[in-house]
Formats: structure tokens, sequence, C-alpha cells
């Protein structure tokens, strides 16, 4: 069984469909990026994986549990954490104090000190304002508060957005290694490309459809559908 099986996926605001019959799968310790140009329906596919979209048909099924019917909040709870491309961390909060305000964890120090273990800049300031930290850092820390719950899926959207190109490899680097870290990744990215090439499998969508899903390294070495739909980053 699937860690993620999403089947039938339609949805959008009001009456139209933003996205139309996404079926996508996702395994344990497994990357999935899902890919396409502007407009094309990531971020809606992902705000319906979140419960953040009004309107939903479909099925979404997570380690064997429906998510269909459950409150964002509830699938949070359930093994779902999502790191989003802005306002990802608390800026009026130091980092430490971003780590502890995440509910539902239990013995929530030692936790915190298992999840700075992947984060050794992020030790060094736990006492400052995340408001203070560099880009960088920042990301850090959001990726650290998405893990304080231990969740069994990660959902990013667009984690390299708005980095200096020095940073994007460290960040593409520490999502390749969250998968041995017993977290799987669903991730959204315009730097399409690089992102693939650390995935296992990736979706290609179009207005608001799939048009191609594969294992990532033969998506790549297809320049007709590399050239059509994923840029040159």
């Amino acid at each position: 069984m699937s860690l993620l099986s999403i089947k039938g996926l339609s949805g959008g605001y009001g009456e139209t469909d933003i996205v139309a019959e996404i079926d996508l799968t996702l395994e344990d310790q497994e990357i999935v990026t899902i890919a396409g140009t502007n407009g094309a329906g990531k971020s809606t596919l992902v705000k319906a994986v979140l419960g953040l979209l009004p309107r939903v048909r479909g099925e979404i099924v997570l380690a064997g549990r429906s998510l269909t019917s459950l409150a964002a909040e509830e699938r949070f709870y359930a093994g779902l954490a999502y790191v989003p491309q802005v306002a990802n961390v608390f800026g009026s909060l130091t980092v430490r104090e971003n780590l502890l305000v995440v509910r539902g964890v239990k013995q929530i120090n030692q936790r915190a000190k298992k999840v700075l273990e992947l984060f050794p800049a992020l030790v060094e300031k736990l006492s400052q304002r995340a408001s203070h930290l560099s880009g960088g850092e920042r990301q850090q820390l959001a990726f650290a508060r998405a893990l304080m719950p231990s969740p069994k899926l990660m959902v990013l959207d667009e984690p390299t957005a708005a980095l200096a190109p020095a940073l994007v490899e460290k960040v593409f680097e520490l999502v390749s290694q969250l998968p041995a870290r017993g977290v799987a990744v669903l991730m959204v990215e315009q730097r399409a490309r690089q992102a693939l090439k650390i995935s296992q499998r990736g979706y290609i969508l179009d207005q608001g459809r799939c048009v191609l899903s594969g294992i990532a390294s033969e998506i790549l070495a297809d320049p007709k559908m590399t050239q059509l739909y994923l840029g040159h980053r």
C-alpha cells in the first residue's frame, strides 16, 4: 500500500476546476516532484492535499487513512507536514520558541534536540528572533518546525523560492536527506530539473491535468517534455 494515494482528484474555487482527475501515489521514503509551467495547478493540488482548497472531489489516503473529509488541522495530526513558500516561521519568536510552540508533540524538548541535529547552524542561534535570521536560516527553521511532530509526509511548496543561488543547493541537499529520517516528500518546485534530480518520481501538470508521470530520471531524459514543461532551471 502506498504511503499517499490520490485518485480522481478534482477541485478549485467556485464552480471552476483548477485541477482535474489527478491520480498520484507516493511510497515510503520517496521524494516526488510536481512540476509544470506557471498556472498549471501545482499549488492548487498541494492545497487540496492539505485540506486548504474549498471544493474538492476524489480520494486522498495517507498511510491507510482517508484524509478526504478531514480538516486541515486534523490532517496535520494524521502525519502530514507542510512548509509553505512564505510566512513559514514566526518572526517575533526565537528559534527555540518557534520549535516549542508546535502543538501535539510529546516530550517536546527532547524532540527539539533531536530535530536540531539536522540543523547545527540553528543550535548557535536558539535565542535569536527568527526575523533576524538569514533567508537560508529561516528556511532551515521552517523545515525544523515541520519535523517536530514526526510526520510521515512533508509537503514542500517552492522550498527554494527567493533564496540566493548559493543556498539553493543546500536546500536540495537537506530535502534529499529527509527520506533517510523516515519522512517522504511531496514537492512543488519551479527549479524542476534540480528537484527531479533528487526525486525518485515526478508528475508534470498542464492546465490542471497530469500530462506525464514516471521515474524522475526518465522524465529528465525526455528532451521534448523537458523543453515544453521544465524550462531551463
